[in-house]
């Protein structure tokens, strides 16, 4: 099976209080806003795109991010529905490009580009867990 330029995939979803970038603060100091998380945005579009690839994928498989590139444009407020639209537009190599763009109620939000990548699961395992007893030694 091949996935076709110009597929598209779409995502709708409510912001709930757990998106707001109020939630992200990981040091005492931060202080961040109660609109939709720049980090939430990001997982939007890569499900937006993942779910482009799902039929793709064999038995022991899943697609991965590869890069990101993208810009968040406007403030989405708790409650609203943000809609996250990816667009295949070829390959590179092994690598899968998407094009994405959200739109909440007031128009667009965020837009950019993004790489997948289709991996073995237990490969991917096995090399993060040789990655980790590296460092240790």
């Amino acid at each position: 099976m091949s996935l076709t330029v110009g597929k598209k995939a779409s995502i709708d979803y409510k912001v709930e209080k757990k998106d707001l970038a109020s939630n992200l603060n990981i040091s005492i100091d931060d202080n961040f806003p109660d609109v939709f998380a720049t980090a939430r945005l990001i997982a939007l579009m890569e499900c937006s795109a993942a779910k482009l690839l799902m039929p793709l994928l064999k038995e022991d498989e899943q697609s991965v991010g590869v890069n990101v590139n993208i810009t968040h444009m406007a403030a989405t407020l708790e409650n609203d529905v943000v809609i996250s639209t990816a667009t295949f537009v070829g390959m590179e190599g092994k690598l899968y490009m998407f094009e994405i763009e959200v739109v909440d109620s007031a128009g667009v939000c965020g837009r950019g580009t993004h790489t997948r990548a289709i991996i073995s699961t237990q490969r991917l395992l096995e090399g993060a867990k040789k990655r980790a007893l590296k460092s240790l030694n």
